[in-house]
């Protein structure tokens, strides 16, 4: 299951729009997006995520690092209660399961076209791959739902919630109704991250599949 869950993050929130927000147009929400993302070279959050079923009971908790440098680069580093690395060099991403000693590496566009993991890297594509809506403010936190134009995305929506001009957190809900909610915490941006960061060889001993 583990490993199913991780990759609902890269495989391309549920209250409606009001009278009033229904009368304003996607682009307008699409360049409040993409100008915060815009203005964001670089971003560094730890990250708490969950998973719920259809009933929104917990199904599995882990916890790591995400680090993104524009345009294309990023990677997902689970650090609790396992090891797994997801890293995306900008021709190559690259899957490694410290556990089962492997890495899978592929061709970086092709497999993250639709991918919620390329908003963060890429924030041009929000008008071509998604609709937008602003779903107003919550709890303190302005949402934003993100459906894809794709219907073989693998997922039916994105949600992300702004608290203070900063991304507070990201969900996914995938076509089955399950939810992975992803809370950052100790957010840094337009820090310098040098090359060795999006740079991954790998150890020794494990296999190396390429697709």
């Amino acid at each position: 299951m583990r490993i199913n869950t991780c990759r609902l993050i890269f495989q391309s929130c549920t209250t409606f729009l009001t009278l009033l927000l229904s009368s304003v147009s996607a682009p307008l929400f699409a360049d409040a997006l993409n100008d915060y993302f815009s203005s964001t070279k670089t971003f560094v959050a730890h990250f708490e995520q969950s998973q719920f079923d259809v009933d929104q009971q917990l199904l599995d908790k882990s916890s790591g690092v995400i680090r993104v440098k524009r345009p294309n680069k990023f990677s997902l580093e689970y650090l609790k209660p396992y090891h797994l690395l997801y890293l995306a060099d900008g021709e190559k991403l690259w899957s490694y399961d410290e556990d089962l000693e492997q890495v899978i590496v592929k061709p970086q566009k092709e497999t993250l076209a639709n991918s919620p993991a390329m908003i963060l890297g890429n924030p041009e594509i929000l008008r071509e791959h998604y609709q937008i809506f602003n779903q107003g403010k919550e709890q303190g936190l302005d949402w934003y739902e993100l459906k894809p134009n794709n219907p073989d995305a693998g997922f039916e929506s994105i949600g992300l919630a702004f608290k203070e001009n900063n991304l507070n957190i990201m969900e996914l809900k995938d076509s089955f109704g399950q939810t992975t909610r992803l809370i950052f915490s100790d957010m840094q941006k337009n820090i310098v991250l040098g090359g060795e960061t999006f740079f991954f060889k790998a150890p020794k001993g494990v296999d190396v599949i390429s697709q």
